[in-house]
C-alpha cells in the first residue's frame, strides 16, 4: 500500500491545495518499507496534485483541509482521503496504521 501525506517540514501541511511536498510511504504488512519525498511546488494547482498522486499509485491520502471537489476527484481516482489531520507526519502515519490494524 502507498500512503501519501501532505508535508510541511516534519508536519502535515494545513491545506492540500497549498502543499509543496508529499511524503509517500510504502507500507507492507503494517510496516514502512520505503519513503519518498516529492516536491510538487511547481505542479500547477490542485488538479495537477491529483494527477501526481494517481501517477505515484497512492491508495490513501492523509492531509489537513481539502476542498470537497478535490476530495471527490481523488476518491473517483480510487484514492481514500482522510482529511482534517495535523501534527508530525510520522505520528499521523502511525495513528492511521494502528487504526487500520484494529479494523482488519
Amino acid at each position: 500500500m502507498r500512503i501519501a501525506i501532505t508535508t510541511d517540514g516534519k508536519n502535515v501541511s494545513s491545506h492540500f491545495g497549498k502543499t509543496v511536498k508529499f511524503t509517500i510511504f510504502e507500507i507492507l504488512k503494517g510496516r514502512t518499507k520505503g519513503k519518498l519525498l516529492i516536491d510538487v511546488s511547481a505542479s500547477g494547482g490542485e488538479g495537477a496534485l491529483v494527477y501526481v498522486l494517481k501517477n505515484e499509485r497512492v491508495e490513501v491520502l492523509l492531509c489537513g483541509e481539502i476542498a470537497e471537489k478535490i476530495r471527490l476527484e481523488l476518491e473517483n481516482q480510487g484514492i481514500e482521503v482522510i482529511a482534517g489531520l495535523r501534527g508530525n507526519i510520522n505520528a499521523v502515519l502511525r495513528g492511521y496504521l494502528r487504526r487500520q490494524s484494529k479494523i482488519e
